[in-house]
């Protein structure tokens, strides 16, 4: 469980501090008054990422050189400090120097607006949630992307360098190398989408009875992915790239049995959340290490039966940290107000 966390010149926040050493929290307070940069710090310490920029000094606050985010668990001490080099990352005074050393250390599902590009977005967005989702609980995956992205960079070098004619033995090697880590992550990501699916249907149901679908699209099953390294490199030699592989894969989303792409902005919203929240009871499957979930801006573009029905049914044994704009009334929910510019 998160019990503190402190922000020093991150965003809007010279100097904020926040005790969140309870089960429910509610952050309130008016628009720009910082609460979704709240959860984005708590975000950034979970997975070394910002859900809203690529540009971590863009946390920083305007005129000033660095940033700071003090955060403590029931475990672990995170200090991440951002200036305009990049940032450092602490883990109990001792800083970490691999991603490794970071991810899955605070495990956080988090849902945001921005979250809505799962169904909207890139297939590079669906990507890069799959594996960050992946890693949470499972090293082995994590030392499996990095080699092979490792691999798949050095053979695009290659690729941009050698030409028909030329000895294709080292090109092979790679192929192979490729197509062996390859094949491991396109079986993680298969069972990982097929568990999210099943989870996912289970907590819609709660919402709708209308009919939803979360399908893993390979670029190429295990047979073609080994036959285009060895018997199609020259459509890579010609396009001077790799052409197919996991890095290309992709997921899609169905309701009922269209694309949930043409579905109203409230649909789209209702099956994200679904997908979150479904992801949780993944990641309780697979490790015993406490959750907490961020919930930003979500009761929006909902309506009142479902905004009641989600927070009816929103898990319990798990620290969940929430804002909106929306007046939430509970005996259970600790409240934090925030007032505006800090």
């Amino acid at each position: 469980m998160i019990k503190k966390i402190n922000l020093t010149n991150i965003r809007n926040h010279s100097n904020l501090s926040l005790d969140l050493n309870d089960r429910f929290i509610y952050i309130k307070g008016p628009n720009g008054s910082g609460k979704t940069t709240i959860l984005e710090s708590i975000y950034l310490t979970s997975t070394t990422k910002s859900h809203r920029t690529n540009n971590d000094f863009d946390l920083v606050k305007r005129n000033e050189k660095f940033g700071i985010i003090h955060l403590e668990t029931n475990k672990d001490i995170f200090k991440i400090v951002i200036h305009e080099k990049g940032k450092s990352i602490l883990i109990n005074n001792k800083e970490a120097k691999k991603l490794s050393e970071v991810i899955g250390r605070l495990k956080v599902i988090m849902f945001s607006p921005e979250d809505l590009n799962l169904i909207k977005g890139s297939p590079h967005v669906r990507r890069s949630f799959i594996d960050y989702e992946i890693i949470k609980y499972s090293k082995n995956y994590l030392n499996n992307l990095t080699t092979y992205k490792n691999i798949l960079k050095q053979r695009n070098a290659l690729l941009k360098n050698i030409s028909l004619n030329d000895d294709q033995t080292f090109l092979n090697i790679l192929g192979t190398k490729l197509y062996e880590i390859g094949i491991k992550i396109i079986r993680q990501r298969s069972e990982f989408i097929e568990e999210l699916n099943l989870e996912t249907k289970k907590i819609y149901s709660l919402f709708s009875d209308k009919n939803i679908e979360i399908n893993y699209l390979p670029n190429a099953k295990e047979e073609f992915f080994l036959n285009h390294l060895t018997n199609n490199q020259k459509q890579d030699i010609l396009y001077k790239t790799t052409m197919s592989g996991p890095h290309r894969d992709d997921f899609l989303v169905t309701f009922m049995n269209e694309d949930a792409y043409k579905s109203s902005q409230g649909e789209i919203r209702l099956i994200v959340i679904s997908m979150k929240l479904g992801l949780i009871n993944v990641l309780k499957n697979k490790t015993s290490d406490n959750i907490t979930l961020l919930l930003d801006d979500v009761l929006s573009e909902l309506d009142d039966k479902i905004k009641h029905k989600f927070l009816d049914n929103l898990p319990e044994n798990m620290q969940i940290i929430l804002n909106s704009a929306i007046n939430i009334d509970s005996n259970n929910v600790k409240i934090l107000e925030l007032k505006g510019e800090m």
